[in-house]
């Protein structure tokens, strides 16, 4: 089992190594790491002229953007099965093993992953979508669970790019990218990935460590206009999921209802106090155009962190 493991940089320096590293020390040995540098300057080339494993190779580009790179790399990406990590971030050791193990049982197209989460002053914890991978273990637990149940649970992970992996196949039968020149570009290949997988599997092992970094230009540690981009790329998941055969299934297309919604929100809480009153303009503007069927999530849909009511409120608020 190949896998194909993509990470990009742009200035990422002397931190490159820790990441790169944990992806070279896997237990798992067959898989390719796709480096792709967006432009770094001279200190991070002289930091990647330092590898020297057959495994990696190393693809240039002009800075165009995360999305961009990450593009570029799945044009490239030969393995079976391919996943993604962040320059700052780490693989567990023993994660590709884990997930091959799990593709040689049953073959699934699209994998979740639990990880671990370390914040600048605060000890290791569980990653941000815990209570989801708890209550599909729980679900899971009571007895056999169709596709769309499956579907549903997966929804309600996080729309981050650490925790999957993903089919080949599925990738080239679903089309799927990563938008650019947008931030929040995952919650769009998240959805689109869910959509047009036909297995679905939630592993509980802990796969990679998500680090929230001092002095890093990371969007979960900034408030700045780019919070605005959030209320562009869920319209765009809206209208495209609406398109595709699961928007008949309720308790998926309300846990991405969940999702889009607390990310709103979570953009709204932490802009800037003078941005306020532009972004829920544009907000609830962008919520009149949407489907309504978003704005009315069934009681049944997978709610792990009991946030339902309370984001239909918002919801409804906005769209006055």
């Amino acid at each position: 089992m190949k896998f194909s493991c993509i990470m990009t940089t742009f200035d990422d320096r002397d931190i490159l190594v820790q990441s790169v590293n944990s992806l070279l020390h896997q237990t798992h040995s067959d898989f390719e790491l796709l480096l792709v540098d967006d432009g770094s300057g001279p200190e991070t080339k002289a930091v990647l002229a330092g590898f020297d494993d057959p495994r990696i190779m190393l693809l240039e580009q002009s800075n165009d953007g995360l999305s961009s790179a990450r593009n570029r790399a799945l044009h490239h990406a030969t393995g079976d099965y391919i996943c993604f990590l962040d320059a700052d971030d780490v693989r567990a050791p023993w994660a590709l093993a884990d997930v091959a193990a799990a593709i040689e049982a049953s073959a699934p197209e699209l994998i979740i992953v639990r990880g671990v989460f370390s914040g600048e002053r605060s000890p290791l914890a569980p990653f941000l979508d815990e209570s989801a991978m708890d209550g599909y273990e729980a679900a899971a637990a009571k007895g056999e669970m169709t596709l769309a149940d499956r579907k549903a649970w997966a929804m309600s992970c996080e729309p981050q790019s650490a925790n999957k992996f993903i089919a080949r196949a599925l990738i080239e039968r679903g089309a799927l990218r990563f938008p650019n020149d947008h931030f929040f570009e995952d919650i769009l290949f998240h959805s689109a990935a869910i959509a047009h997988a036909r297995s679905v599997e939630i592993l509980p092992s802990r796969s990679f460590t998500y680090f929230q970094r001092q002095l890093r230009p990371q969007l979960t540690a900034s408030n700045g206009l780019s919070r605005f981009d959030i209320i562009g790329t869920a319209r765009v998941a809206f209208q495209l999921f609406e398109q595709h055969p699961d928007f008949a299934h309720p308790r998926i297309r309300g846990a991405l209802s969940i999702g889009a919604l607390r990310l709103l929100r979570w953009c709204e809480d932490t802009i800037p106090t003078y941005h306020k009153p532009a972004y829920k303009v544009a907000l609830g503007q962008s919520l009149k155009s949407v489907n309504r069927l978003y704005l009315v999530i069934d009681p049944s849909t997978p709610d792990p962190r009991g946030e339902r009511d309370g984001l239909m409120h918002y919801a409804r608020e906005r769209v006055r």
